[in-house]
C-alpha cells in the first residue's frame, strides 16, 4: 500500500537536482558505487541529474504533497531490471516511502513484461538487507571461502590435472557451459536472470588470471581460474556436481595449487554457486577454509505476475 500523498513521476532535471542535493555520496551511490563517486565531484550532482543518471535508466522522484522527496533509477536488462539508486531525502523519511518507491518500480518493471529486480548493496548495511528481505528479495551467492595462511594444505598426491587454456573463444565456450551447469543445479531458483542478465557476474576480474581445464583420467570433471597477487590468491571453481562434497572435488583444486608456483598468505576459493558451497562446506572446513560474507551482495526477487503482463499485452 502507497504512502497517502506519495506520487511517483518521470524524473524533471529541477526536482532530480534537489533531491540530490539533499543526499550524501554515500546515500547517493547506496547500490552502486559509481553514484557515489560521482556524487564526491565538484558539480557532481549537477552531472548526475542532466546526464549520468538519464544515460543509466529511467529515473523517477518521489513527491510527497508536490514535494521532491526521494529518487529511483531503473536499468532494463534482457529478462528484469536492476535498481541502481533508492534513496528518501532526510527530512522525509520513517514515513514509509522507500516502501512505496520500491513497490511502486517493481509494478513498473512488471508493466514492461520483465520477470525479476535485483540490485547489489553493501552487506554492512543491514537496515537495507533486512529491508530487501523484508520485500521477498534474496542473496545471490552470498558467500565465498578463505583460509588464512596456516602453513601446507593438508591434501594427498592428486590424479587430476590442471591443463591451461589460452584461446579466448575456448575459454568464453567453456564458462559459459560449466557456469549453466553449476547454475542450473545449483542456484536453480534463479538460473534464467542469471543466464541471461547476470551470465559473467563475478566479485573477482576474470579478465585477469588464468583458466584451466581439470581432468580426471581425461575425463573433464570442472574448469578453474587462478588470479594470484602479491598478498591472496583467488580461485574460482565451476565442478562437475557430481564430484561436490567429494574426494574428488578436493583433488581438483589440488591440480590448480599445484600448477602454481606460490600460494600468497591468503586464499580466496570462489565456487560456481551456493548449492555448491552448502553440499561442500564441511569438506572445505576441514582444512582450514571458512566462509565469509561479501562486501557487497546481489539481492533479486522474481516478480511473479510479469508473465501474467506479459500475455496480457501479447492479446
Amino acid at each position: 500500500m502507497g504512502t497517502l500523498g506519495a506520487q511517483i513521476v518521470p524524473a524533471r532535471a529541477s526536482d532530480l537536482r534537489r533531491v540530490l542535493r539533499m543526499l550524501t555520496p554515500e546515500e547517493i551511490g547506496a547500490l552502486d558505487d559509481r553514484l557515489a563517486e560521482w556524487a564526491s565531484r565538484p558539480l557532481g550532482c549537477e552531472a548526475l541529474a542532466i546526464g549520468v543518471l538519464p544515460s543509466l535508466g529511467s529515473v523517477w522522484v518521489c513527491l510527497m504533497n508536490l514535494e521532491p522527496a526521494g529518487l529511483m533509477v531503473l536499468q532494463r536488462g534482457e529478462l528484469g531490471a536492476r535498481l541502481i539508486a533508492l534513496a528518501v531525502t532526510p527530512d522525509m523519511r520513517h514515513r514509509g516511502l522507500a516502501h512505496t518507491m520500491l513497490e511502486a518500480a517493481e509494478r513498473l518493471v512488471s508493466q514492461k513484461g520483465l520477470s525479476w529486480m535485483w540490485f547489489q548493496v553493501a552487506s554492512s548495511l543491514h537496515a537495507a538487507v533486512r529491508f530487501a528481505l523484508g520485500h521477498g528479495y534474496r542473496r545471490y551467492r552470498p558467500q565465498f571461502l578463505r583460509r588464512e595462511h596456516r602453513g601446507a594444505l593438508p591434501l594427498p598426491h592428486t590424479h587430476m590435472l590442471a591443463l591451461p587454456l589460452n584461446e579466448r573463444a575456448e575459454i568464453e565456450e567453456r564458462l559459459m557451459r560449466w557456469l549453466q551447469r553449476n547454475i542450473q543445479l545449483g542456484d536453480a531458483w534463479c538460473a534464467p536472470l542469471v543466464e541471461r542478465d547476470l551470465s559473467f557476474w563475478t566479485p573477482r576480474p576474470l579478465h585477469e588470471g588464468t583458466f584451466y581445464r581439470l581432468l580426471a583420467h581425461r575425463r573433464e570433471v570442472g574448469l578453474g581460474h587462478v588470479h594470484t597477487t602479491t598478498d591472496e590468491q583467488v580461485i574460482s571453481l565451476w565442478l562437475e556436481p557430481t564430484i561436490w562434497n567429494t574426494d574428488d572435488e578436493m583433488l581438483a583444486f589440488k591440480a590448480l595449487i599445484d600448477a602454481q608456483s606460490t600460494i600468497p598468505h591468503r586464499l580466496d576459493v570462489e565456487l560456481g554457486s551456493s548449492g555448491h558451497l552448502r553440499a561442500s562446506i564441511s569438506r572445505w572446513r576441514a582444512i582450514g577454509f571458512q566462509p565469509v560474507l561479501r562486501e557487497r551482495v546481489i539481492m533479486l526477487k522474481p516478480l511473479h505476475n510479469a508473465a501474467h503482463t506479459q500475455s496480457h499485452h501479447a492479446t
